[in-house]
């Protein structure tokens, strides 16, 4: 009955692995116009205000440059943090 299991798991693994690789490879082209589509507009807006749009850490609450991929203050990753639905401000990634 073990191998059975493992057969079948096997089986499985691979079915799932190929779907994976083919959405991923699908929409590739489309999440890359998307990001370069809003990295766009985050620039037109700081150009409207006439300075840089900045990007708040939610750890320590720093003003990091919007193309910042990590906290210049704390070091924290900047793209896991999660602004509030209700209140706009930026939340752990975990709440």
């Amino acid at each position: 009955m073990g191998s059975l299991n493992r057969n079948q798991a096997g089986e499985i693994t691979s079915v799932v692995k190929d779907a994976f690789n083919y959405v991923a490879k699908e929409t590739r082209d489309g999440v890359k116009t998307i990001a370069h589509a809003v990295e766009e507009e985050i620039g037109a807006a700081a150009a409207n205000t006439g300075k840089e749009a900045m990007v708040r850490c939610h750890k320590c609450n720093h003003d990091n440059s919007s193309r910042a991929k990590f906290c210049e203050e704390c070091g924290a990753e900047l793209s896991k943090s999660k602004s509030c639905g209700q209140s706009g401000e930026l939340k752990e990634p975990e709440a």
